[in-house]
C-alpha cells in the first residue's frame, strides 16, 4: 500500500532515482513531518545537536506536542500548499500494522516524565518514525503567519531559535521596505528541512530544494528565505539554477554570540558544532 501524501506529477525536470517520489505534505501526515522535523533539528543538526546533548529526546517531544497547533493552521505545513517530501516507495516498515495504513507515527506514546527517556533515545525516536518519507522541506507563506497565539506556543519549546531570529532581523543590512512581502504570494519562508539518517549522500535535499525553488517560481513567488544550519543546505542554497540569484545576507556567530542572563554574560549556542548559521535570500529572477 502506497502511504498518504499528495503525489506531485509535474516536477519541473528534477529527476530522482525510480524508489523515490516528490509528495506535497497534507494534514495527513502532518505528524509525521513534525517528527521527523524536530528529529532532524535535536538530533541532526550541527547546531542544536551539540547544544541539546544529553536532552535531545525530551526536548523533540516537547516541540512535537506543542506544534500540534501550529499543524492545524490554515497558513502552515500541512495544509499551505507549498511545503514538500521525498517518498521512498520501497520504505522496509518494522510493523506490519504500520505497512498496512502506509506508515505510522508512535511519538504519542513516549511518557515525556519517563527518567529512561533519554536512553538510548535517538534508537527510540526513529524506532517510533516507522513512515516512509526520508526528506521534507517545509514553507509557509512570509505575508500570512496564521495566529500569533498558536507561534507562541510553538516558540517556547524552542526559545533559542527566538534569539537567533531577533539577531538576525536586527543585522539584516537591507534596507526597510527594499525586500519585505506585502500581499501573499511573494515571499517564501522556507523554514525546516532535513534528510533521515540512511538516506544522505543520495542528493535528496538538493533535489528537493530545486524542485521547491522552482515550484515556488511557477506560484508567481518572486523570493525566498532560509535559515541553512547545516553547510551542505547552504551550499544548495546558493546556488541555485539560472536565472535564481541567492545571497547570504545574515550570519549568527553561534560559538560567540553573549547575552547577559542573572547579571553574568552568558554564551548559550557555545556547544554548537558549527560555527554559523547562514541566512540566505533568493531572487527568483525571470530569464
Amino acid at each position: 500500500m502506497i502511504a498518504p501524501g499528495a503525489p506531485i506529477h509535474q516536477t519541473h525536470g528534477v529527476k530522482l532515482p525510480s524508489r523515490y517520489e516528490i509528495r506535497q505534505v497534507t494534514t495527513d501526515i502532518s505528524d509525521w513531518i513534525s517528527a521527523l522535523s524536530y528529529f532532524s533539528h535535536f538530533f541532526d543538526s550541527p547546531i542544536w545537536s551539540g547544544i541539546y546533548e544529553g536532552r535531545q529526546a525530551r526536548a523533540a517531544l516537547k516541540a512535537y506536542h506543542a506544534s500540534k497547533p501550529f499543524y492545524e493552521l490554515p497558513e502552515m505545513a500541512a495544509k499551505n500548499g507549498l511545503s514538500f517530501c521525498i517518498w521512498d516507495k520501497e520504505f522496509a516498515f518494522k510493523k506490519t500494522e504500520s505497512a498496512a495504513k502506509g506508515g505510522a507515527c508512535s511519538w504519542d506514546d513516549f511518557d515525556l516524565n519517563d527518567p529512561d527517556l533519554e536512553v538510548n533515545g535517538r534508537e527510540k525516536l526513529l524506532e517510533a518514525m516507522d513512515f516512509p518519507i526520508v526528506s521534507f522541506g517545509n514553507s509557509f507563506d512570509k505575508f500570512v503567519r496564521g495566529d500569533p497565539k498558536v507561534w507562541e506556543g510553538v516558540l517556547e519549546a524552542l526559545p533559542l531559535n527566538v534569539l537567533m531570529g531577533k539577531y538576525l532581523e536586527a543585522h539584516d543590512p537591507r534596507p526597510k521596505g527594499s525586500w519585505e512581502a506585502t500581499a501573499a504570494g511573494q515571499v517564501v519562508d522556507r523554514s525546516g528541512t532535513g534528510t533521515r539518517a540512511g538516506y544522505h549522500g543520495q542528493g535528496l535535499m538538493k533535489a528537493l530544494a530545486t524542485y521547491i525553488m522552482l515550484e515556488m517560481k511557477s506560484k508567481g513567488f518572486r523570493a525566498i528565505e532560509i535559515n541553512c544550519g547545516a553547510p551542505q543546505v547552504h551550499r544548495v542554497w546558493t546556488n541555485p539554477p539560472k536565472p535564481f540569484k541567492s545571497s547570504t545576507i545574515g550570519v549568527f556567530p553561534t560559538w560567540f554570540y553573549e547575552m547577559e542572563e542573572d547579571g553574568k554574560k552568558v554564551r548559550p549556542f557555545e556547544k554548537a558544532k558549527q560555527a554559523n548559521l547562514f541566512l540566505v535570500w533568493m531572487e527568483l529572477l525571470d530569464e
